[in-house]
C-alpha cells in the first residue's frame, strides 16, 4: 500500500475551515522574515465537532502477587487469546489458528492467522506480513492504520494516490461482518493500460466517530486468490474501538512528503508530530515541533465549498493589517509575515485560489525561537505546491 500521511501510513490518511482569526499584537517590532510567493491572513481555525496491564492486589502471607488477565474485548475474546476456526479455501475446509488482538492506540480489534502471517506493530500501524515474505520488502500483507479524517475524505485521498498507477474501482457500501458498511477501494488494473498489474491493492475505509480506520491489502497477483481469501476472513473479524490519542497528538514523527486531499503537496521537516485537528469546512493538516514550539497548518477547501468572498476578504485584511511587516501578492496568491502578541510570536502565511480550491498554509513560532523557525518557514514555503 502506498502510504498516505494526512492520512497514509502513515502512510496512511486518509481529515478537515471557517477560516481566520484576527492577528493580534502591537508595538515596535523587528523585521519579520520575508517570503517568496502565495499565503493566508488567518490563524488556525477552531476545530469542529471534530493499557497498561493491571496487577492484582498483593495477598496476605508469602504468596506472590499475580497479574490479572487481559481485559475482555467487544467480541468477548481477550487480547492475545488464541483459538481455532474453519474457513473455506479453494473449495475445501481448512482449520486456521487465530489470535485475537486489540490495539487501543489505533482503535480496532480483529483476529489474525498467526501461522500464516507475522504481526509487526508500529506506533502508527499494525502490519500482518506473509510468513513466506521478506519482512523488509513484503509482497503480501495487510496494513491497518488510524486516520483523523472522515471516511469520505480519507477515501478521496487513497483514491488520489492509487490513481497515479491504477484504474480504481470504489464500492461505497461494502459490508464487513463486524465493522458494518465501509468504503472499499479496489485497484486491479494498470492505469490506461487495460491489463493486470503485478500487485493488487484493496483498501477498506471504515467510518468511526473519531475519524476512520484504513485497512489496506497488498498482494502479488499470482498469489492473490489465496491471500485475498485469508485477508477477507480476517477483515470480517475487524471492529472499531475508541482510539486513545495522546492529547490529540500523533505519537510518531510526522516528517516526510504529504499530499492533501485537494492536491496540495508539502514536506514536513524532521522532529514534527501531527495533531488531530479539523476545521468546520475543508481539510486541515496540523504539525508541531515539541521542542521549538513551531506550528505548521495547511488548509484546503474544495471548489463549491469556499465561502463567498473568502479569498478577497483575507487579502484585504492582510494588506491592511498593522501587524504585517511583509506583504506580497500575485494574480491568485498573496503572502504575509509579521508578529503576534506584542512581538512575541512570528507568523508566516501564504494563500492561493486556483481551480483545485482555496489553499492556505501558516506557520507560527516564538520570536525567541526564530533561529529555528525562520529557516524552517523558508524551506516549507519553498517545497509547498498548491
Amino acid at each position: 500500500m502506498i502510504r498516505q500521511k494526512h492520512v497514509p501510513a502513515v502512510a496512511l490518511v486518509l481529515a478537515i475551515l471557517l477560516l481566520m482569526t484576527a492577528l493580534g499584537g502591537c508595538g515596535k517590532r523587528p523585521a519579520a522574515p520575508e517570503a517568496s510567493a502565495p499565503a493566508a491572513s488567518r490563524e488556525p481555525v477552531a476545530e469542529p465537532g471534530s493499557a497498561a496491564p493491571v496487577q492484582s492486589a498483593e495477598p496476605a502471607g508469602p504468596a506472590e502477587a499475580t497479574e490479572a488477565p487481559a481485559a475482555e474485548t467487544q467480541t468477548g475474546r481477550r487480547d492475545g487469546e488464541r483459538f481455532e476456526d474453519v474457513i473455506i479455501l479453494e473449495g475445501m475446509e481448512e482449520t486456521v489458528h487465530y489470535e485475537h488482538i486489540r490495539n487501543d492506540s489505533l482503535g480496532f480489534e480483529m483476529d489474525y492467522d498467526y501461522e500464516n502471517f507475522v504481526r509487526h506493530s508500529e506506533q502508527d500501524r499494525e502490519v500482518f506480513v506473509s510468513c513466506w515474505d521478506d519482512a523488509d520488502n513484503p509482497e503480501n500483507y495487510l496494513e491497518v492504520s488510524y486516520s483523523p479524517l472522515n471516511a469520505e475524505a480519507a477515501a478521496a485521498s487513497v483514491i488520489g494516490t492509487l490513481s497515479n498507477e491504477y484504474e480504481v474501482r470504489r464500492d461505497d457500501a461494502f459490508p464487513l461482518d463486524r465493522a458494518g458498511s465501509c468504503i472499499r477501494i479496489y485497484a486491479d488494473e494498470v492505469k490506461g493500460g487495460g491489463y493486470m498489474p503485478d500487485y493488487l491493492q484493496t483498501v477498506y475505509v471504515i467510518p468511526a466517530g473519531d475519524g476512520c480506520r484504513i485497512a489496506a491489502e497488498h498482494m502479488y497477483i499470482v498469489a492473490s486468490e489465496g491471500f485475498g481469501r485469508r485477508f477477507r476472513y480476517m477483515m470480517d473479524t475487524f471492529s472499531v474501538v475508541a482510539a486513545q490519542t495522546n492529547g490529540g497528538e500523533n505519537r510518531e514523527s510526522a516528517s516526510g512528503s504529504f499530499t492533501g486531499v485537494q492536491g496540495t503537496e508539502f514536506v514536513v521537516p524532521d522532529g514534527f508530530v501531527q495533531l488531530d485537528e479539523r476545521p468546520n469546512i475543508g481539510y486541515q493538516y496540523t504539525f508541531r515541533h515539541p521542542d521549538y514550539e513551531i506550528r505548521i497548518t495547511v488548509n484546503e477547501i474544495a471548489p463549491g465549498y469556499i465561502p463567498e468572498g473568502a479569498y478577497e476578504t483575507d487579502y484585504n485584511i492582510a494588506s491592511k493589517n498593522p501587524d504585517v511587516t511583509y506583504f506580497n501578492h500575485g494574480e491568485n496568491w498573496f503572502v504575509q509575515s509579521g508578529y503576534n502578541n506584542n512581538g512575541e510570536e512570528i507568523f508566516y502565511a501564504k494563500e492561493c485560489l486556483n481551480d483545485r480550491g482555496l489553499k492556505t498554509f501558516w506557520i507560527t513560532y516564538p520570536t525567541a525561537r526564530r533561529e529555528y523557525g525562520d529557516p524552517i518557514a523558508a524551506e516549507f514555503e519553498k517545497n509547498c505546491r498548491f
